[in-house]
């Protein structure tokens, strides 16, 4: 049988409830998430998920999530927030999200729906998904296809005329393949249409500027500053390959491969490896590295000409080349509470990362560091 996966199930199924599984278990899972970086950036993240089945081959699952973001990172500087004293303020912003999914089982299928709604001062999403999963050759194989459809309305504070729509629609279908008792390969592929407003309504600008100047903002009139414009249509293209293999009872390794490309000319790379180890009673200890690399989209500009007669501008640095590490050292334990398969389940999560921006005139790097502890019991 395959060793035990890294990242034990604990944080997934907090965050992303997955298919109907064969024993069917009522569960309740809690998560804290923690992310803590160098540009002045703080997020935390409680998760609550409960889930029960409705039936022997019926379940449904509802989570809340909760985001607190604080910052006066080099995004809020650009939009020029500053107190009685000159500093940059810190900003304080709160998302609250729900979302419920079901599935039903069909022989071999599983019929899969959710939907979600999202809400914060400015901001307001909400959309859903239906999917399909097929399992093949006695389960040796899956085949899986998911649409997708979210609509969106931006605001701004203090501006309650501000409103534009964004929608997004996408659809994801996935292979997975067993290929011998100790190893199997999975590949997937999305596709993400997005048309509306695309920019922030906070970040501004400048042109013909030097860095200095530009860390300034746009506080006072000044000719060369203007919101910032993207596009209101981008096409996304990904591809995620990887794979798994037991190299004895508790010990296993995976790799993967994500590719990434969209008509806003920005493609990336990502590769991913890890390892997890299970000993004792239920203990399991993992360590992955994830490396990922994009160029800047066609429209980026370290610093844009004062004569730039293009029709879009961002300051996103999330739009410009970059690069980062990541890796992540996970401990968890699950514990059997009865016999009929109760059980009780931790785990606790560290990864540092480190972003590289090559093309940003503002900022060089960032290091950040997240943590997450989480909790499930399943009866």
């Amino acid at each position: 049988m395959l060793a035990a996966a890294p990242l034990a199930s604990l944080v997934l199924a907090v965050c992303a409830p997955g298919l109907a599984q064969e024993s069917n278990p009522t569960q309740a899972s809690t998560a804290l998430y923690v992310r803590s970086d160098t540009d002045n950036t703080t997020v935390v993240t409680p998760r609550l998920r409960v889930g029960a089945p409705l039936a022997e081959s019926s379940r449904l699952d509802l989570v809340y999530t909760v985001d607190v973001w604080s910052s006066a990172s080099i995004d809020v500087r650009t939009a020029a927030s500053l107190d009685a004293r000159g500093n940059y303020k810190y900003v304080v912003e709160q998302r609250d999200e729900i979302d419920v999914s079901a599935e039903h089982g069909l022989g071999d299928s599983i019929l899969g729906a959710s939907y979600r709604y999202s809400v914060e001062y400015d901001y307001e999403s909400h959309g859903g998904s239906l999917g399909l999963s097929q399992s093949l050759a006695e389960k040796a194989t899956t085949l899986a296809l998911t649409a997708r459809a979210y609509f969106d309305r931006v605001g701004r504070a203090g501006d309650p005329s501000f409103d534009r729509p964004l929608r997004q629609l996408g659809m994801r279908a996935s292979f997975n393949q067993v290929l011998t008792p100790e190893a199997f390969v999975s590949a997937a592929y999305e596709l993400t249409h997005l048309e509306g407003y695309q920019a922030s309504p906070y970040r501004s600008v400048r042109f013909g500027e030097t860095p200095q100047a530009w860390l300034g903002g746009c506080v006072l009139p000044v000719k060369a500053c203007k919101p910032e414009n993207n596009p209101n249509t981008r096409l996304r293209h990904a591809l995620a390959l990887s794979g798994r293999h037991a190299l004895s009872d508790g010990l296993s390794a995976g790799l993967g491969y994500r590719f990434y490309i969209d008509d806003w000319e920005l493609m990336s790379h990502t590769l991913d490896a890890d390892a997890a180890f299970g000993f004792g009673e239920g203990w399991l200890v993992s360590a992955a590295y994830r490396f990922y690399t994009q160029g800047s989209a066609a429209h980026f500009e370290s610093l844009y000409p004062a004569d730039y007669a293009g029709a879009y501008y961002t300051g996103d640095k999330e739009l410009s080349a970059l690069s980062s590490h990541r890796l992540a050292l996970e401990l968890s334990k699950r514990t059997a509470l009865d016999e009929l398969g109760s059980e009780l389940g931790i785990a606790l999560r560290i990864s540092p990362s480190y972003y590289l921006y090559d093309a940003f005139a503002l900022l060089d790097d960032v290091s950040a560091i997240e943590a997450t502890i989480a909790t499930e019991l399943s009866l």
